[in-house]
């Protein structure tokens, strides 16, 4: 009985001996099955130095690097990328990884997926985290020698969250069995600003929310759109102005490069591309190659905007007044400006005799219109349109021919032009009838 229990005492205690010394083995080269999650080092987790997986050195000790690339220094809401992470040290045979994404207050940003068969995804239950992490064979060298390397997608949150940041730890290992012999654990941190926005409204009614129309002008309002302010002097107009280049992606996900009337540190004045699908388009403010502003605009078919003489969508706008005399064309301004202020000229109907007169506007967003859905009233009375099309020799400007200006209008002074165009309403303009 004796020699029974010292053969199961023996049995047991190498049965713990191997326990013990077979799980620090493991311990010690990168975990095959991946590491515990919360070991990325970021605010409220530990590594797995510090939570004892791994021991020797301190984390970050020289010898070592950890690299991150690929994820943006700012994001757009949905816009997925793909980030490499990178640890070399000479001479280790094994490599391990872990990464999380996170807000400012700490909640998962975004989302991440495997790309590859070296790594997985796990998530912690008790913050909601996402953790990507390597596998078996995530462990080995990849990438060139020395080294361990990961690849996997981040999408971006659906909108703007604030600042959020990748961590991540890796760790080399020597994969030698022993517990504090020399395997390296580091840590770091990128982190990735909402892309600045970007807002973009037709440079004539500057009205917001409103759809634009493929070939309108329009303004596009943000910061840091560029350096200086330039504008075009050649035609056709360029694309690149000051090093700034704005790409419309519309609703086919087709990019076109739109043409640029100036730009400047924070409004350029461009024109959307003919061919722009109807639908919701991405708007992106490029400088260097790198995209430094975002919008979205709504695209429809036209996108009715009167220019003002003062140049806010309010109040005379710049048009002219036109009469037939004795077959002669007579134009006549409609307003006067001097030191930045504008004043209306009273347009008298009863000149020459009573002769007829026309209203000419000038505007954008309006030649995609269907023939006949064009109309206006000039004080609330029905005034016709005589025509309209884009305005010979100017890149997306408009010409809307109104008239003659019903004659029951003398003595109105100020008097509303309202201009429909397929049921979209213009911005509205002011004309004074003497």
């Amino acid at each position: 009985m004796k020699s029974k229990l010292l053969k199961l005492s023996i049995f047991v205690f190498f049965c713990a001996l191997f326990v013990t010394f077979g799980w620090q083995g493991k311990r010690v080269s990168a975990n095959t099955t991946g590491p515990p999650v919360s070991r990325t080092g970021a605010p409220g987790e530990l590594t797995c130095a510090i939570a004892g997986c791994h021991i020797g050195t301190p984390i970050n000790s020289s010898g070592g690097t950890l690299t991150v690339s690929g994820f943006p220094a700012n994001y757009s809401p949905g816009q997925q990328v793909d980030v490499t992470v990178t640890i070399s040290f000479s001479g280790r045979e094994r490599f391990g990884f872990q990464a999380t994404v996170i807000t400012d207050q700490g909640a998962p940003a975004g989302t991440i997926t495997t790309i590859d068969q070296r790594t997985f995804i796990s998530f912690n239950q008790n913050n909601s985290r996402q953790y990507i992490q390597h596998n078996l064979g995530g462990t080995f060298p990849s990438g060139g020698a020395n080294q361990g390397q990961w690849t996997f997608r981040w999408r971006a949150p659906s909108q703007s969250v604030g600042r959020v940041t990748l961590y991540v730890a890796a760790n080399a290992a020597n994969d030698n069995g022993a517990a504090d012999s020399g395997d390296r654990i580091y840590t770091t941190n990128v982190s990735s600003q909402p892309m600045p926005a970007v807002a973009t409204v037709s440079a004539a009614s500057f009205a917001q929310n409103v759809a634009l129309a493929p070939e309108t002008i329009v303004s596009g309002f943000g910061t840091n759109l560029s350096v200086n302010v330039v504008i075009a002097d050649t035609t056709p107009l360029p694309t690149e102005l000051d090093g700034t280049q704005i790409v419309v992606r519309d609703s086919n996900n087709v990019d076109r490069n739109a043409s640029l009337f100036f730009v400047a540190p924070t409004q350029i004045n461009y024109l959307i591309p003919a061919g722009t699908a109807v639908g919701a388009a991405t708007i992106s403010v490029r400088r260097g190659g790198n995209t430094v502003g975002q919008g979205t605009v709504q695209i429809d078919t036209v996108s009715p905007g009167i220019f003002t003489a003062n140049a806010s969508g309010q109040g005379v706008p710049a048009a002219t007044a036109l009469r037939v005399i004795q077959g002669q064309l007579v134009y006549d301004s409609i307003y006067t400006s001097q030191n930045g202020q504008v004043t209306p000229i009273p347009i008298d109907l009863d000149l020459q005799g009573g002769t007829d007169v026309y209203l000419i506007l000038y505007g954008t967003g309006v030649k995609g219109a269907a023939a006949g859905s064009v109309t206006a009233t000039i004080g609330g009375t029905p005034t016709p349109i005589l025509g309209f099309a884009a305005a010979p020799g100017f890149v997306g400007l408009d010409q809307i021919n109104v008239g003659p200006i019903p004659r029951s209008l003398i003595g109105r002074g100020n008097a509303d032009v309202v201009l429909t165009v397929n049921g979209k309403l213009a911005n509205t303009v002011t004309i004074n009838i003497k």
